[in-house]
């Protein structure tokens, strides 16, 4: 059976993304821990057949989980009423929490994390009562539970934050790479080697060098060997000329970072976002997002399948709509909008 020192090692694994513990969740030590985790754990500690741990805030619902046997989790809309203070049994319960047709032994727990939040572990089980020692188990995490809960949000609302900057840089064609000094690429911008493999087809060798023209590995060479002797230079070359990537490279922090830049196809777009941020119909949006790449009207007509005076005729109710006199003014109100930042990766 568990000790506490495993449990609350579980907890704070689950909070903060660390790793299994192959002991009590015969499991690979690199494999990383959920709440789910957690609950098997005190699970496997009180002999409980379902344990379930339910977050509210403002008043509803947040986040769901359970182990075990499946079975509806407590009417949360009544688990304000619970002190934040006490293990619960079935019978001191607050009224409503629970099916009136169950009647099945059962603890449960609240604890505060917000001004207007909480959350509840229940722990049930088909026969015998729970043993007292099980109550203490629960009532020995409440110190914890509310830092644990509130490092879990912190780090997922990280995480999300960080998925965005990385969303919005890749929209723009921007991304980040980080080199030793031979060379070789340690490191990335997440989802970059696949761009940069899609829009101009430089991928890594086996050995993690990008694959370019002799011309632009001599130039990436060189701009390193550069950087090794003057950590100062801001060197700026081209890993590919055509189509477009464009490299600026430096020393920040003791690492030689390459930021890239790559071509933008305006075709690329979500075409429902374009049509938004102008007020567009779907064949004024094609048009402006052909013209932004930089085809011509008989260009976008070919392209479009569209004889070359229906394309005259949208592009006067396209000008009139973004405001501009001509083909230069759509692109310079597509470059200048927001819409590359929600560009689907």
């Amino acid at each position: 059976m568990p000790s506490e020192t495993e449990l609350l090692t579980a907890l704070f694994a689950a909070a903060m993304g660390g790793a299994l513990s192959p002991r009590s969740l015969a499991a690979p030590a690199d494999e990383v821990a959920t709440w789910e985790d957690f609950l098997s754990v005190l699970s496997e500690m009180t002999h409980a057949d379902t344990v379930q741990m339910q977050l509210v805030e403002n008043g509803r619902p947040l986040q769901f989980w359970q182990v075990g046997e499946d079975r509806d989790g407590l009417n949360m809309a009544e688990s304000g009423q619970m002190r934040t203070s006490r293990v619960y049994s079935r019978s001191d319960l607050p009224a409503g929490l629970t099916p009136a047709s169950e009647t099945c032994p059962l603890r449960a727990l609240r604890w505060r994390f917000g001004p207007d939040a909480w959350g509840v572990i229940t722990l049930r089980r088909r026969s015998e009562d729970f043993r007292a020692i099980d109550g203490q188990h629960m009532s020995n995490l409440l110190p914890y539970l509310a830092p644990a809960v509130q490092g879990w949000q912190r780090r997922a609302r990280e995480r999300w934050q960080a998925a965005l900057e990385h969303q919005i840089c890749a929209g723009f064609g921007s991304g980040w790479v980080l080199f030793s000094p031979s060379g070789l690429v340690s490191d990335m911008a997440d989802g970059l080697a696949e761009r940069l493999e899609a829009v101009a087809g430089i991928r890594l060798s086996a050995d993690g060098r990008f694959v370019l023209l002799e011309e632009n590995a001599r130039a990436l060479r060189e701009a390193l060997s550069e950087l090794t002797r003057d950590p100062t230079g801001t060197p700026v070359l081209w890993l590919s000329s055509a189509p477009p990537v464009q490299m600026m490279l430096s020393v920040e922090n003791g690492d030689l970072l390459g930021r890239v830049r790559h071509e933008m196809s305006a075709r690329a777009l979500p075409l429902s976002q374009v049509m938004a941020a102008f007020n567009l119909n779907r064949s004024e949006a094609r048009l402006a997002v052909a013209l932004c790449d930089g085809l011509s009207l008989s260009e976008a007509a070919e392209k479009l399948g569209w004889t070359l005076e229906s394309t005259r005729t949208t592009s006067k109710r396209l000008f009139a709509r973004m405001g501009v006199t001509g083909q230069p003014g759509v692109v310079r109100a597509m470059y200048q909008s927001v819409v590359w930042s929600r560009m689907e990766i």
